[in-house]
Formats: structure tokens, C-alpha cells, sequence
């Protein structure tokens, strides 16, 4: 299943608890409130809904929500590797 950004923009909303209309591309994680327990909570949700395996620790150093959006959306919108 692929994932959009309005999808996952909705997504960190909820599980961050965070209005909706405060998630701009631009915004910092920090200055949005988003901790490392919130990217935790949202992997697990991920990992749940699109069926992929993200490890917190393979995650590059983001410091936007545009950053983490398009790193989580290439994760999950990656084409599976053929054998």
C-alpha cells in the first residue's frame, strides 16, 4: 500500500496529538513538539498500516516535518526488492 503525504501528515497529527493545520513542511520538529516517544509511536503505527519495517535508528537526522515526511514516504513507497 502506498502512502501519501496528506496520509501521513494526518497520521503524525494524530498519534503527536498536534492540530493538523500546524504540520507545514517547514516547521521543526522540535518547534512542533514532536519527541523521540512521538517518531516511536508513529513507526509503530506505520509499520502496522503499510506493512514495512522502519528502525528508529535508521533514520537520518531530521530537523523539518518535510524532511521525515519525504524520508518516511520514500520507506514506505519503495518498490520491494525481487529475488
Amino acid at each position: 500500500m502506498k502512502a501519501t503525504e496528506t496520509q501521513l501528515l494526518d497520521l503524525i497529527a494524530e498519534e503527536a496529538i498536534i492540530d493538523r493545520e500546524k504540520l507545514v513542511r517547514e516547521a521543526t520538529l522540535a518547534d512542533l513538539g514532536i519527541s523521540s516517544l512521538d517518531v516511536i509511536t508513529m513507526l509503530f503505527e506505520l509499520e502496522e498500516r503499510y506493512g514495512v519495517v522502519i528502525e528508529e535508528g535508521d533514520m537520518p537526522q531530521m530537523t523539518t516535518l518535510g524532511e521525515m515526511v519525504d524520508y518516511l514516504m520514500q520507506r514506505i513507497n519503495a518498490e520491494p526488492a525481487t529475488s
